[in-house]
């Protein structure tokens, strides 16, 4: 394993930028990128970091995000840097940030960054599905068809509609059955343009194998991000984490 985050502090940066680990979890998974935003950017200004500010007509604070996580999905290895105008010791500014933050967000992790967010290749999610029939054999089954080579699904964006093999950004697949729950345990694609969204992966499931058909007060989807991996496969993780 490697990590993102480390605890010594940089020599001759022009501006000091503090790195976060945390976990996203519970309602706030279905906040939009942008409410995560402004939630953090509150957040700061309320533990008092002193946060740098942009210059021109509007400043702002500069904070930044790792393969931002769609809306809907829970995680445990979000990363956040923020730039501050002065030093803050980083075990300061995690108890700081945990004291404003809004229950399901929680610092795991604080130190300085070690690698480029840039670095973040690809993430691995646990996909639990409750569905009818779920059993051993229809886990085995829905990891058969999420190995499929091409794996074609109907794709919206801004360049035009239209359909495309995603199963090159599907680089591992696993299915396993407990107490009633299917889990897919995936590894995405997460790099710039190649990103991967689990939603394709379920809508893809409901056409070929029928799951979450019937009553949604019985049937659900629940995606927790696990872990971010480089481009060697190497996950990233923090030794400071509980």
């Amino acid at each position: 394993m490697v990590s993102l985050i480390t605890k010594e502090r940089p020599e001759g940066a022009i501006h000091e930028t503090l790195r976060f680990c945390y976990e996203k979890r519970g309602a706030l998974a279905y906040i939009s990128h942008l409410d995560m935003l402004r939630t953090m950017t509150k957040a700061c200004m309320r533990a008092e970091l002193p946060l740098y500010y942009s210059e021109g007509f509007s400043p702002h604070p500069k904070l930044s995000f790792a393969a931002p996580l769609p809306v809907g999905q829970e995680s445990v290895c979000e990363y956040l840097d923020v730039r501050l105008a002065s030093p803050m010791a980083p075990e300061a500014a995690m108890a700081a940030l945990n004291a404003t933050l809004p229950t399901g967000l929680t610092i795991k992790a604080a130190g300085y960054p070690a690698r480029k967010f840039t670095e973040v290749a690809a993430a691995r999610y646990d996909i639990a599905i409750r569905t009818k029939g779920a059993d051993a054999a229809l886990a085995a089954t829905l990891a058969s068809l999420l190995s499929r080579k091409p794996l074609t699904v109907y794709k919206r964006s801004k360049a035009g509609d239209r359909d495309v093999d995603i199963s090159p950004n599907i680089l591992d697949v696993r299915g396993e059955y407990e107490d009633g729950v299917i889990h897919l345990f995936v590894t995405l694609r997460a790099e710039g343009g190649a990103f991967l969204n689990t939603d394709y992966l379920l809508s893809y499931l409901k056409v070929e194998a029928g799951i979450l058909s019937s009553d949604p007060l019985f049937e659900s989807a629940a995606v927790l991000r696990l872990s971010l991996t480089d481009a060697e496969g190497q996950t990233f993780a923090e030794d400071n984490e509980p």
